[in-house]
């Protein structure tokens, strides 16, 4: 009896303390899990949370859960992460975890890195999911100024990754001075398109495309800006309130 008093009693504690926390720093997250899976069946789940005066979506228009299976050299998809400001204004990030196909975080930097230089930002319409593109096209693509490698260079700047875990990257919005504004319909697409290069030698295929596959999951995470001296106290609370370290 007396066990179970004390329990309560740390139980409204811990509550209190969290909601305490949480009424000076307000957060909001929402998730979207999309599969990549190589030569396996595979979905997309899509899950959100909301708190606080802040809202969000986060969706993929453009993408179907078949669009990942099965992928070989020379595919191109539509994979178009995007966050939309529905109400408040809020400093922004999103979180991509790349993991395998079973859920693990990926700890192969090389097998990372090949993923990485999967995705692009099509800025211009220069790519066409009915076409091929070996690895120079797409390099001169990005030297035309048509294509960001990586993710939307205009809207995101990459600001690092979790403490120790490469495959816990961070992008944090910048544009329109890094304020995040439904009053001013505000919305933001990290990258459009997974392009695997036609010329992708057989051996980076099979890096890329071993254990059973892998996933993207995004999450868009956002701290309410109105008591925020600027973006970088913004983004430190919303360590703090996530419980993460990001380094370069």
């Amino acid at each position: 009896m007396r066990r179970r008093e004390q329990n309560r009693r740390i139980k409204k504690i811990a509550s209190g303390a969290v909601l305490a926390f949480l009424g000076v720093a307000l957060v909001i997250v929402i998730a979207v899990g999309g599969a990549m899976a190589w030569f396996t069946g595979g979905g997309e789940v899509k899950n959100t949370f909301t708190m606080g005066k802040i809202k969000l979506q986060l969706d993929e228009p453009h993408w179907n859960d078949a669009d990942g299976l099965d992928l070989q050299p020379g595919a191109v998809r539509r994979k178009d992460p995007t966050v939309t400001a529905l109400s408040g204004r809020s400093y922004m990030r999103v979180r991509l975890e790349i993991v395998d196909g079973t859920g693990a975080l990926l700890a192969d930097e090389a097998r990372l890195a090949l993923i990485l230089q999967t995705l692009f930002y099509d800025k211009t319409q220069a790519l066409s999911e009915d076409k091929t593109y070996a690895l120079a096209e797409l390099e001169a693509l990005q030297a035309q100024g048509k294509i960001d490698s990586g993710y939307n260079r205009a809207a995101f700047v990459y600001a690092g990754h979790a403490r120790g875990t490469p495959a816990v990257r961070y992008y944090n919005y910048i544009a329109d001075n890094g304020i995040f504004d439904a009053a001013s319909n505000d919305s933001a697409t990290l990258f459009s398109h997974v392009v695997i290069a036609q010329d992708l030698s057989g051996r980076a295929f099979e890096l890329l495309s071993s254990a059973a596959g892998y996933r993207l999951r995004l999450k868009a995470e956002a701290m309410q800006s109105d008591e925020m001296t600027g973006a970088a106290a913004a983004f430190a609370a919303l360590n703090k309130a996530t419980g993460v370290e990001v380094e370069a």
